[in-house]
């Protein structure tokens, strides 16, 4: 031993190991910083870490093995004069080159086979029986946007509309997946990535590429398509087509049937089973007006939206037979509700008669099933399940049908489910920012924060542009009472999307709860000059919630009386009703209107369990209480605790989880435990305090010392915010003036 440690003195391989831990480490410090600022994945920490520590054993290997002199790098050895030195040497380096081999081959065993798989999200007993588990082990192809040889800007709209309808009918090949329009398009213009690249991107296993040049003069068009194995590059299977212009359905046909027998032959097992392809139009020009809506619909503002609408109507003047250009007009009208001020009523009633026309033409087109499933979802969750499965089955392919489809497991309660069908909507649309907004709420609902936010930064990769990125991140911001950060968000969104519904909305809570008026004001005026967005119903509920966080709660009642007839949703104007009764203190008219919103004989989660963050739940069991039916109450109480429990429970940092267990435990009488809930919900971030005025289910212990205590804390967070957001205010004024 004493030989082996003059040894290692003599070879340097003390001074190499302290050079090695004194370099690594502020390396590992800037690397750390580094990557959140270049919007890198975590997991490039880990390799990191990984390669420092293989590294390490090796270094030592080299610095047992070669001495760096005045004369260069030599190979190290002790004194040949000695006796039995090459022994010695033999000796010592067999021990130490032994004893880092053994140390380096259980770091590499460690890393990658002792090293247990990343946990997935943790999964919560349902209410609900489990859906089939999506499986897909299909075939996959993507098509990409054929290049038009020409300026003219009409021949582009032209293109892109025969490979939508190309997407369409290769769609319709059961065994096939096809990768969604969104993803496929985004690839459009690209020229620094070869076809092998952008099929690992989008998963799939072939490439439908092309290109088309117009002959004006002749009237004629040259169609050139090949087929591309992912896996090596290799070229399956080319053809040009040289037609009439107005011939190019029977191009498109003809395309989809070559792929399919191609598809069929070398990928599909030489399947003989005939696949029948359905054209959607014969009119060049309203497939065009298609084309254009399916662009527009993808943004999701309400301006793209409107254009949208009127794109897919032109489509349907053009060809009232045309049965994708109905579903278009069903879903543009319905995300208008959403997005825009369209009144969710007349949006119903209007894609329903869209829907039923698009199923009147074609009664096995899968998209006009995933619209209605849409439609149904706040209406009637069994019948929208049973449009889902349908579309599903019709058009495997289809990624807003398993989209559509995970928000309904969403609302009743079965993360598990929904989140699985996220997955398998990004799966089929990996570009699209509108699947990974969905995919990323399913980890923030899950638990899984670091998760939804390293989608925020795929998704802007995606698309800079997509307002939805930046309202994500400010809700998530907002949910964990970080407001002054969550308004640079909203902002954000407001940059790139100044009618964005959602970046306004969330402005005006953020600001309200930080008791920032000035702020308020403002953002009450701008969505005040945004009627085509706006509806007058929907800022007299804000001014209700505004009043509310001031105290004054009879203005409040005024605003609320106001819009309870007029907000154009028949389940919000209920609970309304149910509010309003409710501050009045008129509990018997409260419970009247809340029971119309429950029905305790249903397993699936009801309206009330959503509105005002699942507090209304808990507003209909004190009624209960307080009219004297006490095992209504308990019941109620159960129940939404159940729900807590298989819902929310999954987001352990979500403070309305905690508040509502407060208030549970309130409701029950329990105030030590009502306490700890509470204190629970102020350490994630919960920062309403105004609503404790508002809510008489702490009447009986809101004035005590320790309650006063807890919620000092609150408001002096409150200020610190509210005092940083007014002096950036000031900054950004004094800057422009």
């Amino acid at each position: 031993m004493q030989q082996l440690f003059v040894q290692l003195k003599n070879r340097q391989v003390f001074k190499v190991a302290t050079i090695y831990v004194v370099a690594a480490w502020p390396l590992i410090q800037i690397i750390d910083l580094a990557i959140p600022a270049l919007g890198l994945p975590d997991s490039v920490m880990a390799l990191v870490f990984k390669v420092v520590i293989i590294g390490f054993p090796v270094a030592l290997i080299f610095a047992w093995l070669i001495n760096f002199t005045t004369r260069g790098m030599v190979l190290a050895s002790v004194d040949e004069s000695k006796p039995n030195a090459p022994w010695i040497n033999f000796r010592a380096t067999l021990a130490i080159a032994g004893s880092l081999a053994l140390a380096l081959g259980i770091t590499i065993v460690s890393q990658l086979v002792v090293e247990q798989p990343a946990t997935p999200l943790s999964s919560a007993t349902s209410t609900e029986s489990a859906a089939p588990t999506v499986v897909d082990d299909r075939q996959s192809i993507a098509v990409l946007p054929f290049v038009p040889f020409s300026k003219d800007p009409q021949d582009e709209y032209f293109v892109d509309g025969m490979v939508e309808e190309l997407l369409n009918l290769l769609a319709n090949i059961p065994d096939l997946q096809v990768a969604a329009r969104t993803s496929s398009f985004a690839y459009k213009g690209v020229t620094d990535k070869n076809i092998v690249e952008i099929g690992q991107e989008l998963g799939v296993d072939t490439i439908l590429e092309g290109s088309l040049r117009k002959n004006d003069v002749e009237n004629r068009i040259r169609v050139t398509a090949q087929l591309i194995k992912v896996s090596t590059g290799e070229h399956i299977w080319s053809e040009t087509y040289d037609r009439e212009y107005r011939d190019i359905f029977r191009i498109q046909d003809d395309i989809a049937s070559a792929v399919a027998e191609k598809m069929k032959v070398t990928l599909l097992g030489n399947n003989e089973e005939q696949v029948e392809f359905a054209v959607g139009t014969e009119s060049v020009d309203a497939m065009v007006e298609y084309g254009r809506g399916q662009k527009e619909l993808g943004h999701r503002t309400a301006g793209s939206l409107e254009l949208a609408l009127g794109y897919f109507k032109r489509a349907v003047e053009i060809d009232e037979n045309y049965a994708r250009a109905h579903v278009g007009i069903a879903d543009a009208t319905s995300l208008l509700a959403l997005y825009g001020s369209l009144p969710p009523q007349k949006a119903r009633v209007d894609a329903e008669a869209a829907i039923s026309k698009a199923l009147e033409l074609n009664p096995n087109l899968g998209e006009a099933y995933a619209s209605r499933g849409l439609l149904l979802t706040d209406v009637d969750h069994a019948l929208a399940e049973q449009a889902f499965q349908k579309a599903i089955e019709l058009s495997p392919s289809y990624a807003m049908a398993y989209m559509w489809y995970a928000s309904l497991m969403k609302d009743r309660g079965n993360y598990e489910k929904s989140q699985e069908l996220y997955e398998h909507a990004y799966k089929l649309d990996p570009k699209s920012p509108v699947a990974a907004y969905n995919l990323a709420w399913g980890f923030y609902n899950g638990g899984s924060e670091a998760k939804a936010m390293e989608m925020f930064t795929q998704i802007i990769a995606n698309d800079p542009y997509y307002p939805g990125a930046y309202t994500l991140v400010g809700n998530i911001l907002t949910n964990r009472g970080r407001l002054d950060e969550a308004i640079e968000m909203f902002q954000r969104a407001l940059m790139v999307d100044a009618e964005n519904k959602t970046a306004v909305y969330g402005l005006l809570m953020a600001n309200m709860d930080m008791a920032n008026a000035k702020a308020v004001e403002y953002w009450f005026d701008y969505a005040k000059q945004r009627p085509q967005v706006f509806a007058a119903s929907e800022i007299a509920f804000m001014e209700a919630r505004h009043n509310a966080t001031l105290g004054k709660f009879e203005v409040a009642i005024g605003f609320l009386e106001e819009v309870a007839d007029n907000f154009g949703d028949p389940e919000v104007e209920q609970f309304i009703r149910g509010e309003i009764a409710f501050v009045k203190t008129d509990y018997e008219a409260a419970v009247a209107a809340y029971e119309e919103l429950w029905n305790p004989d249903k397993n699936a989660p009801t309206f009330l369990y959503h509105m005002f963050d699942g507090q209304a739940m808990l507003h209909l069991a004190y009624s209960y209480q307080k009219t004297g039916a006490t095992e209504k109450a308990d019941a109620v109480i159960a129940k939404h605790e159940e729900y807590l429990k298989i819902g929310l429970g999954r987001k352990p940092n979500d403070p309305h989880y905690y508040y509502n267990l407060s208030m549970i435990s309130a409701l029950r009488g329990d105030t030590e435990q009502a306490y700890n809930y509470l204190q629970g919900a102020i350490d994630v971030g919960w920062v309403q305090s105004w609503k404790i005025a508002a809510e008489p289910i702490f009447d009986g212990f809101s004035s005590e010392e320790r309650f006063q205590l807890m919620l000092g804390g609150v408001n002096a967070k409150l200020a610190t915010m509210r005092t940083r957001v007014q002096q950036k205010e000031q900054s950004i004024a004094s800057a422009g003036a």
